[in-house]
């Protein structure tokens, strides 16, 4: 067997790729450093780079980008397992062999982007492709949707789309014994007991949810119904009012997610001054918004209940 290499300075912060000799061309077998991105080289020793070994990756603690080259075949078991700064990785955009749980434990990772000309890249952007390919691997936990040649097919997105709504379908406590007979935590930075996990749960699903809605790309009308009901049924003023704690609490001065969640019929005449109350250190625009909302929808029938008379 050829001895390991190493390439020195990757990314300027002194990092090393650890590489290989990989059937005709170069296999990347480990990365160490303390870099925030790394990119690796389409070609090494003027062979082209095919392959990320299994664990390759595992468990880099400052990592937040990869680039992959358009060269790559193959990705090994766990290549990016645990790297739980990881945000973005760029990969070819062709049939890869993939190994198992590539991205286990990678809970920031927001964005698979598929390597193109930037403006391929872009209005995969504007699709949302990239962030729905994270969530594929990371919350659907499917990875057959991890599949560069048929993202955003109908077959892809019918698929993706199935998974949400298995997702949302799965009762709030699952998963809890689990957790809690194993010690473990699903979310970082809490304590979770029986009554906090089932609302994390529920953030988590909203989460997928809302972005779905802002990124309704070939979205079905059966699915984009379910989805607001979903929305609905946790607005303010119901006994799990997670869908507005979340905007308060991550989105405040978002006006796409007060869209989203007006048109998904959450603002009621019930619970408007509630919402109203809630929004003190929003901007003026998104008040001002929710106060047309109320004119345009709840007016007439306050003009209306003036004039009811006690007979």
């Amino acid at each position: 067997m050829e001895q390991e290499k190493r390439i020195e300075n990757i990314g300027g912060d002194g990092g090393q790729l650890v590489y290989a000799p990989y059937k005709k061309g170069i296999c990347i077998k480990r990365y160490r450093g303390i870099g925030e991105k790394v990119v690796i080289p389409p070609e090494i020793d003027k062979k082209p780079v095919i392959a990320i070994e299994r664990k390759a990756f595992l468990s880099c603690k400052t990592v937040r980008e990869i680039v992959l080259p358009g060269t790559i075949e193959e990705i090994g078991d766990w290549a990016f397992a645990h790297a739980g700064k990881l945000r973005m990785i760029t990969i070819p955009n062709r049939a890869l062999s993939r190994g198992k749980e590539l991205f286990l434990g990678c809970k920031r990772l927001r964005e698979i982007v598929l390597d193109g000309t930037d403006t391929e890249k872009a209005l995969r952007a504007s699709q949302g492709l990239g962030r729905m390919l994270a969530l594929a691997v990371t919350v659907l936990h499917d990875y057959f949707l991890f599949d560069p040649v048929e993202t955003g097919s109908d077959a892809w997105v019918r698929r993706w789309d199935e998974a949400l709504m298995s997702l949302i379908g799965l009762d709030d406590l699952d998963g809890f014994e689990e957790l809690w007979t194993c010690g473990e935590e699903d979310y970082e930075g809490k304590d979770y007991d029986i009554k906090s996990y089932p609302v994390e749960k529920r953030k988590m699903k909203l989460r997928v949810v809302y972005f779905r809605l802002l990124y309704p790309y070939k979205i079905s009308d059966a699915v984009n119904t379910v989805l607001k009901e979903y929305l609905s049924r946790h607005t303010k003023g119901t006994d799990t009012p997670e869908a507005w704690e979340l905007i308060t609490e991550e989105h405040c001065n978002d006006l796409e997610y007060y869209r989203v969640f007006a048109e998904s019929g959450c603002i009621t005449g019930d619970n408007f001054d509630g919402l109203l109350e809630d929004m003190k250190d929003c901007s003026a625009e998104i008040k001002a918004y929710l106060l047309r909302y109320k004119e345009e929808h709840f007016a007439a029938k306050d003009a209306f209940a003036s004039f009811d008379l006690d007979w």
